[in-house]
């Protein structure tokens, strides 16, 4: 269970020093007006999606222990979990997207941890501005629990 986590570490870890080196050789004016090189259409946005995808697959797939679930559910939903917290502005959108990933580990969550992340969760969006997915991820917590 422990290759699997790391994997999904493994997949944080990628993305920030692709993100890093991405910005190291962007200039200012990339991306103004269509021109150069934008990091919103760098492909490592792609690539840690799919590894992300991936590693999940991997902990479902080996049946995960209540207690790798919910390291990995807070790992994908909770910024808190992120050793590095501060991310590049442009990675925000990202992190949000591949929160997705974290609809099917819920079933492996213990009730108590899936009512408490849905807490922490539920509290970082107000209702109004919550995106589909994190509406899902909401109901998926609350029928869990």
């Amino acid at each position: 269970m422990e290759d699997q986590l790391a994997a999904l570490e493994q997949a944080f870890l990628d993305y920030r020093q692709d993100l890093k080196n991405c910005l190291k050789k962007s200039r200012l004016t990339d991306g103004l007006l269509g021109f150069g090189h934008s990091l919103k259409d760098d492909s490592c946005h792609d690539r840690f999606d799919e590894h992300v995808q991936q590693a999940v697959q991997e902990i479902c797939a080996s049946d995960p222990t209540p207690e790798t679930a919910e390291k990995a559910v807070r790992r994908l939903l909770l910024p808190e979990g992120d050793p590095a917290q501060n991310w590049p502005l442009a990675a925000e959108w990202m992190l949000g997207a591949i929160e997705r990933h974290s609809l099917p580990l819920i079933p492996f969550l213990p009730k108590e941890a899936a009512a408490d992340i849905l807490q922490s969760y539920a509290g970082r969006y107000k209702p109004w501005n919550r995106l589909p997915v994190q509406k899902d991820i909401i109901k998926a917590l609350k029928n869990h629990v």
